[in-house]
């Protein structure tokens, strides 16, 4: 089991079954030692994301860090993504995905190129999220060797692999193309129903078995996890700071 969740959603996206406080709650149960809750962001035309959350909200769970975030989606506009500029200043950690605000059938140079000029324009995004779906294949290598230049992480995401959205070939693939770049990882459950957080159990054998460099993975401890998020803190800011001027 993961002690630092980095990618969990709440009822806060429509795709999300529970609130915050069963999912506290449950992470308390299980031994969590943090958390980061991270709802869509509004180019998917889903959730109710609530500047309360980001704003007022506390967690009445001190056991669990908590950390708050967004899952941003890769716009078709190239070089784009739907940042929520008024809640930035309140966020911990930014990850981003290829969701279905995007056509599907298109090629694996279509849907690399838009994210990596998406990372380009964005350099303050922490985790590239599942791009081992294979309904918008990627192309590993250019995502790694673009990640490591920015110092990002890529996501290994246990739910792909638990409900066949995606191989354990291709898993291993990916894996392997962020091994050869040198490039961070991130092991997260990507939990949408209760029983999925923390978990890694279909990946984990998978990322020992490649001899991926624990050393290399983000969250291989919420110490782990910790250290990471505060070394990105400041180019959020930096970020929020050239908006305003």
């Amino acid at each position: 089991m993961l002690e630092a969740d980095l990618h969990v959603h709440s009822l806060f996206s429509a795709c999300g079954l529970h609130t915050l406080l069963e999912l506290l709650e449950h992470g308390h149960a299980i031994g969590l030692k943090a958390m980061a809750v991270t709802d869509h962001g509004p180019g998917v035309g889903e959730g109710r994301l609530t500047s309360v959350f980001f704003e007022r909200f506390r967690s009445p769970f001190p056991e669990i860090k908590l950390y708050k975030g967004l899952e941003l989606n890769v716009m078709p506009e190239r070089g784009t993504v739907d940042v929520v500029w008024q809640f930035m200043p309140f966020i911990d950690i930014l990850l981003m995905g290829v969701h279905p605000n995007l056509p599907t059938g298109q090629s694996t140079g279509y849907y690399t190129d838009l994210t990596l000029a998406a990372l380009d324009n964005y350099p303050f995004i922490d985790i590239v999220t599942h791009p081992n779906d294979g309904t918008y294949p990627l192309d590993y290598r250019r995502l790694a060797q673009s990640a490591k230049r920015f110092g990002m992480a890529i996501e290994l995401n246990n739910s792909k692999v638990l409900y066949h959205r995606s191989t354990a070939e291709e898993a291993v693939e990916l894996i392997h193309a962020c091994k050869e770049a040198r490039c961070l990882m991130a092991m997260n459950s990507d939990t949408h129903a209760l029983l999925e957080l923390g978990a890694d159990d279909a990946v984990r054998p998978l990322l020992e078995k490649a001899g991926f460099p624990l050393e290399r993975l983000v969250n291989r401890s919420a110490d782990a996890a910790s250290r990471f998020i505060e070394s990105r803190r400041e180019l959020k800011r930096a970020a929020v700071r050239s908006r305003k001027k």
